[in-house]
């Protein structure tokens, strides 16, 4: 299971960081093969985040997904704005926490 949220939370972080990966050479294809379902990454990596919720990295998932999954959040009922305000007051930080889940997706993996 740790290699799992692992996984997550390097493509969270490599779709957070997806504008400056964009332009490093070898990036560009595997940022545009994300893309389509960032979504999708976003709404597990809540998910994850919510299971993991006592560590680092569980928080950090909280976030991305926050950020990834905007869109699908702000359709639930009753909680769909505040979602959509909580992912919107962290979007000055979206290099900074896509940072930090790609590095503790790194090393979870160790």
């Amino acid at each position: 299971m740790p290699i799992l949220y692992a996984i997550i939370a390097i493509l969270t972080g490599l779709l957070l960081l997806a504008d400056t990966f964009i332009s490093m050479r070898g990036f560009s294809g595997v940022i545009a093969a994300l893309k389509p379902y960032e979504t999708v990454i976003g709404i597990v990596a809540l998910i994850a985040g919510v299971l993991h919720f006592f560590s680092l990295l569980g928080i950090a998932l909280i976030m991305g997904g926050l950020m990834l999954g905007t869109r699908a959040l702000t359709t639930v009922p009753s909680i769909g704005d505040e979602l959509g305000s909580a992912s919107s007051a962290l979007t000055p930080f979206r290099g900074l926490i896509g940072g930090v889940t790609l590095v503790l997706g790194v090393l979870a993996l160790l």
